[in-house]
């Protein structure tokens, strides 16, 4: 966003309204579906986590996970929507994000790669113009720090053993492009043009993308974990700008 930009700050609910009410809810729909997918993902995941500390930890991400659905919830009602209609609009948790809830892989997988996508996300609503939507991110992206740092730490834990990382690797081959095209969206087009100029967005989802990607990069050279391979990307229609598709072929 140029810095010299200054969109209106909206207060309340019944200051918005028209393309910018539309929008705003179209991106809390995006967010709803993401934490309450990812709730019963981390759900499911008690059963599977091989360890104590491991169920302990699912049980704490789901119950984290669900907190921030109500925030979003609350939200809605504030603005006239009914959280549950919003609900039942969106697919099946393991559809939504492509993976199979009762395998322990699948969810560490999901755990690297997801919840720091939702971060980025949500770095950019903290700031966003609607402030009752922003003001209450805060909170949530102090618990997606913690789950991305768990999500690291199985990432090296599965790297130490070649069999299990094979695994580790392949279902990443999928799972990232699923990601990108659920949680970021479109990189272009003149829905992305009007969220940054009314600063509902502060960056251009290539912005974020690419941002996601490079702190990603990071701890995946250190364990030699690879991006897929474009065909990977243009299988299921996840679009990717020039720049994003130079971060992940520098890491083939």
């Amino acid at each position: 966003m140029n810095p010299n930009d200054n969109p209106t700050i909206y207060r309340a609910p019944s200051e918005v309204s028209g393309e910018y009410r539309d929008m705003l809810i179209r991106l809390m729909t995006r967010q709803f579906y993401a934490e309450t997918a990812t709730a019963e993902v981390f759900g499911r995941s008690v059963g599977c986590a091989p360890t104590l500390r491991e169920k302990l930890m699912a049980a704490e991400f789901a119950a984290e996970e669900a907190e921030h659905s109500e925030r979003l919830c609350r939200i809605f009602e504030d603005l006239g929507i009914d959280p549950d209609e919003v609900f039942r609009s969106r697919p099946p948790a393991a559809k939504f994000w492509d993976l199979d809830m009762d395998n322990w892989v699948h969810i560490a997988v999901f755990n690297f790669t997801v919840d720091r996508a939702g971060s980025h996300q949500i770095m950019e609503y903290m700031e966003s113009s609607y402030r009752p939507w922003a003001e209450q991110m805060g909170e949530v992206l102090e618990d997606e720090e913690g789950h991305y740092g768990n999500g690291v730490a199985n990432l090296r834990e599965f790297a130490r053993d070649p069999k299990v990382f094979k695994e580790f690797q392949d279902l990443y081959f999928r799972m990232l492009p699923v990601t990108i095209k659920r949680a970021f969206g479109r990189p272009t087009g003149p829905d992305n043009d009007y969220c940054v100029k009314v600063g509902l967005k502060r960056h251009t989802t290539e912005q974020v993308v690419n941002r996601y990607l490079t702190e990603m990069l990071g701890y995946m050279r250190e364990c030699k974990l690879k991006f897929p391979p474009l065909s990977a990307f243009e299988k299921i229609g996840a679009e990717l700008m020039p720049s994003t598709k130079e971060i992940i072929l520098s890491n083939q």
